[in-house]
C-alpha cells in the first residue's frame, strides 16, 4: 500500500502545473533563509533602513526623509515582530522577495505562454544574482518590486482598481515605484486600448488618489502626526530629486544607467559573506539580444513580447532621458525592477530555440541546440554560485540537484516518446490574456 501511495503522489508531481514554479520557490526561499543570519549587522544600505525603524520604534525621527513611509513601516514592524536581528530586519524582505517569484510567474502565465517559457523565465530571473540579492536586504527595493509585480499581474486579469491600489502601494514603498504605471499605460496603448471605459477611471484618478490618502495615515503611523499629502509629497520629490552625480567621485557606487547594460561593474555590497551587487554575467551578455528579439516578434504582430518590451521601456530605459536632463544620481539597483523584463524575454527566446531544436532541424545544428542551451542553463547557475556568498556551501550541491531537475522538466534529453509541440503543452487553467476585466 504504501509504494501503491508513493507511485500515486510521483504521478500527481509529474501532472501538478505548479510543480516547476514550486521547485524554484522552495530552493530560493532555502538559500535566503540559509543566509539570513549572516552578517549579524546591517549588510550595505540596509543600515539606512535598520537606524531609520530604530527611530521610528524609540522617537518617531527619520534619517532618510526623501522616502515614503510603507518600505520603511515594513521594516519597523519586521522588528517589532522578531527583534531588532538580522531575523526582524531581514525576514519580511526575503518572504516578500520569494513571493515576488510568485507573481512573475503567474503574470509569464497570464500572458498565454507556456508551462516551459513561464518556467524558464522564473529560472533566470530566481537565479539571477542581482535579484537575489536585492530579494534578501532590507532595503526598500524589495519592497517596491513585490507592489511593481503585483500591479502587474492584477492587471493582466483586468483586475483595474485592485492593480491602480497596487501602483500607489509601490510609490509608498519608493517614489520609483510609480514608473510601473509607465509600463501598464504603454502595453494599454500597444494593445489597442481595450476597456478603456475601467482603465481611464481607475489609473488615471484611483492610482493617485489612493496614494493621497494612503500617505498620511501611514505617516502618522511613523511619526505620529499629521501631514499634508500634497506638500509631503512635493517634498519628497524635491529631496529625491537632490541626489545628483555631484555628490559622488568617479568610480564611485554611483553610475549611469546605460553603464548598467554596457559596461557593468563588479561592486561589493558586503565581504564576508560576501554579496556582490551585479547582473549574472549569463543574463547580462544577453540583455540587449533578447529584447532586440522580443521587439521584433512584437512588430510580427505576436502580442506576449509586447508585454516585456513595455516594461524594459518604463522601469529601465526612462532612466536614460531622465538621467541626463537631471544628472540625478542611480546606482545598479535601480535595475532590478526591470529584469523581469529580460527573463521573460529570455524564456521567450530559448523557448523559440527549444521549439525549433525539436521540431525543424536536424543533424548537427539540432545537436548544436541541444548541447547548448543546457550549457547555458548550467552556466548561469554556476555563475550563481560563483557570485554567491561563498559560506553557503550547500548551494553548489542544491544548484546541481535544480540543473538535474530543469534538464528533466524541459526535456532537454533525448526521450524514448514524442516531443510536445507547442500547441499540446501543459493547458493552464487561467483564462489566457485578454485584458477585459474578471476581477478577483
Amino acid at each position: 500500500m504504501d509504494v501503491e501511495r508513493l507511485k500515486s503522489l510521483i504521478n500527481w508531481l509529474n501532472n501538478w502545473q505548479y510543480l516547476g514554479i514550486a521547485v524554484i520557490v522552495t530552493a530560493s526561499l532555502l538559500l535566503h533563509l540559509g543566509l539570513m543570519m549572516r552578517p549579524d549587522e546591517p549588510l550595505f544600505d540596509e543600515v539606512h533602513y535598520v537606524n531609520d525603524a530604530r527611530h521610528a520604534i524609540n522617537d518617531g525621527g527619520t534619517e532618510r526623509s526623501e522616502h515614503p513611509p510603507l518600505g520603511k513601516l515594513i521594516v519597523v514592524g519586521g522588528m517589532l515582530l522578531f527583534g531588532d536581528n538580522p531575523v526582524g530586519w531581514r525576514l519580511i524582505a526575503i518572504l516578500m522577495g520569494t513571493a515576488s517569484l510568485v507573481f512573475f510567474y503567474l503574470i509569464c502565465r497570464r500572458l498565454n505562454l507556456s508551462e516551459k517559457i513561464c518556467y524558464l523565465a522564473t529560472f533566470f530571473l530566481a537565479f539571477e544574482n542581482l535579484t537575489f540579492v536585492q530579494n534578501h536586504l532590507a532595503m526598500l527595493d524589495v519592497y517596491c518590486q513585490f507592489f511593481i509585480l503585483l500591479s502587474l499581474w492584477t492587471y493582466l486579469r483586468g483586475s483595474y482598481p485592485v492593480s491602480a491600489v497596487s501602483i500607489a502601494l509601490a510609490a509608498l514603498a519608493k517614489l520609483n515605484g510609480v514608473l510601473v504605471a509607465l509600463v501598464i499605460g504603454m502595453h494599454w496603448l500597444l494593445t489597442r486600448c481595450p476597456n478603456w471605459k475601467k482603465f481611464i477611471p481607475s489609473y488615471i484618478t484611483l492610482a493617485p488618489l489612493a496614494f493621497l490618502l494612503l500617505l498620511p495615515g501611514l505617516e502618522y503611523t511613523y511619526f505620529g502626526e499629521l501631514q499634508n499629502p500634497i506638500s509631503r509629497a512635493l517634498e519628497m520629490v524635491r529631496l529625491t530629486g537632490s541626489i545628483t552625480f555631484d555628490a559622488y567621485e568617479a568610480g564611485s557606487i554611483a553610475s549611469r544607467p546605460w553603464e548598467w547594460v554596457l559596461t557593468p561593474e563588479n561592486f561589493v555590497y558586503w565581504w564576508d559573506p560576501r554579496f556582490i551587487g551585479m547582473l549574472s554575467p549569463t543574463l547580462w551578455v544577453l540583455i540587449i539580444p533578447s529584447i532586440a528579439y522580443v521587439t521584433y516578434r512584437a512588430l510580427k504582430g505576436d502580442d506576449a513580447p509586447l508585454f516585456p518590451f513595455s516594461m524594459f521601456i518604463g522601469l529601465y530605459l526612462i532612466w536614460i532621458p531622465a538621467s541626463l536632463i537631471s544628472n540625478r544620481a542611480s546606482f545598479i539597483f535601480y535595475f532590478y525592477p526591470a529584469i523581469p523584463s529580460v527573463a521573460i524575454s529570455l524564456g521567450i527566446a530559448f523557448g523559440k530555440l527549444i521549439d525549433v531544436s525539436r521540431e525543424r532541424m536536424k543533424g548537427k545544428l539540432r545537436l548544436f541546440l541541444k548541447i547548448v542551451i543546457p550549457l547555458y542553463l548550467l552556466g548561469h547557475l554556476i555563475a550563481f554560485v560563483i557570485m554567491g556568498p561563498p559560506s553557503l556551501w550547500w548551494l553548489i550541491p542544491a544548484s546541481i540537484v535544480l540543473f538535474i531537475f530543469t534538464f528533466y522538466y524541459l526535456r532537454l534529453g533525448p526521450t524514448p516518446y514524442p516531443e510536445p509541440s507547442p500547441a499540446e503543452e501543459t493547458v493552464f487553467e487561467e483564462t489566457p490574456l485578454t485584458l477585459e476585466s474578471d476581477n478577483l
